[in-house]
């Protein structure tokens, strides 16, 4: 199973819990890949160009991938799944600490209001949003409104900020769970079924 870590704003693969999370995968003998995005204040952000730096190091999704974004990378993520072509569809998606929308203009059209959420959801077989309860930077009523929008499943802790430390065990424990259980469902098949009292023509 390969492991994609995709960082946030003004950050990169050595910061923050990254390099602990990946050193750790990596031991239990997950195939870690850590792109170096341009995504900094010190940068123009050019969405294409960090498209196409995510195609270079991470290229074709597979159905076994898992792919975990923190804050911004979260969203990068989502237009990644948008932007490219799939033949698989990946094992799950992880969003962790993610922000539903943001005030710099620049950053603004890597949100809901130029993604399609009822085509992404079909984009992963799993959707995953941990968010603490006491994030200042982004607050938890953002990930609440993530969830439910990607019909994800919401991890919730307590004391975990904005995930800018260096060792979080909720993220390896949710990696590790999701590469255990089987899965047993289609993109979609946990959705309510609103045709099931429509009669048919016999």
């Amino acid at each position: 199973m390969r492991v994609i870590l995709v960082h946030g704003f003004n950050a990169n693969p050595t910061m923050n819990f990254h390099p602990w999370l990946a050193n750790q995968l990596r031991d239990q003998g997950f195939e870690v890949v850590t792109p170096e995005l341009p995504l900094s204040t010190k940068e123009e952000f050019n969405l294409p160009e960090i498209i196409e730096k995510m195609k270079q190091e991470v290229g074709y999704l597979k159905s076994d991938d898992v792919l975990l974004g923190h804050s911004l990378g979260a969203f990068i993520i989502l237009q990644y799944l948008e932007a490219i072509e799939m033949t698989q569809t990946p094992r799950a998606v992880v969003l962790v600490a993610a922000p539903w929308n943001v005030s710099r203009p620049e950053l603004r059209r890597l949100f809901f209001v130029d993604l399609d959420a009822d085509v992404l959801m079909w984009k992963a077989r799993e959707f995953v949003v941990i968010h603490s309860k006491d994030d200042q930077l982004v607050p938890y009523e953002h990930g609440e409104r993530l969830a439910a929008q990607l019909k994800a499943r919401l991890v919730t802790t307590e004391n975990d900020g904005h995930f800018m430390s260096e060792k979080y065990p909720i993220l390896l424990e949710t990696i590790e769970e999701i590469a255990r259980r089987p899965f047993e469902f289609e993109p979609g098949m946990s959705l309510k079924d609103d045709y099931t009292d429509i009669q048919t023509l016999s």
